[in-house]
């Protein structure tokens, strides 16, 4: 049986933005890499963003940033449905080996959403307290 997987509480805004960003670089044909890059920051920066387990996130100023590199007309083109809910959610996930050419398991895996749930009122309180060293 395969092991779900549980993101900490995020905003569905902030996975929604991740989303439309990733599709946004496939789109461009980017790396994670090379957006990076392109945005002035560390090579591994777009991966950690990407990635359900980290919670490294855009902020204000990768928007704007974001908005030139993908050559945006507007901040509303993030979010073509709309602004997202205001609600933190939980994504659950699975790792599943990536395809090789050939079709063939890989030694890397990529992860695969199984459903998103919103946060109950205690995760949300306890996400949003400041870690005590």
């Amino acid at each position: 049986m395969e092991e779900i997987l549980k993101s900490n509480p995020m905003y569905r805004i902030e996975y929604e933005l991740i989303e439309r960003i990733k599709e946004l670089r496939i789109e461009k044909g980017l790396s994670q890499e090379k957006l990076s890059e392109d945005m002035g920051l560390f090579r591994t920066f777009v991966s950690n963003c990407e990635s359900i387990k980290e919670d490294q996130k855009y902020n204000l100023r990768h928007i704007g940033i974001l908005k030139r590199v993908f050559g945006l007309k507007s901040l509303d083109d993030f979010f073509p449905n709309g602004i997202p809910a205001d609600e933190q959610i939980i994504i659950r996930y699975k790792k599943e080996p990536k395809k090789k050419a050939d079709g063939t398991d890989s030694k890397l895996f990529e992860t695969v959403v199984v459903d998103i749930i919103l946060a109950e009122e205690e995760t949300k309180a306890a996400s949003n307290k400041r870690k005590k060293g």
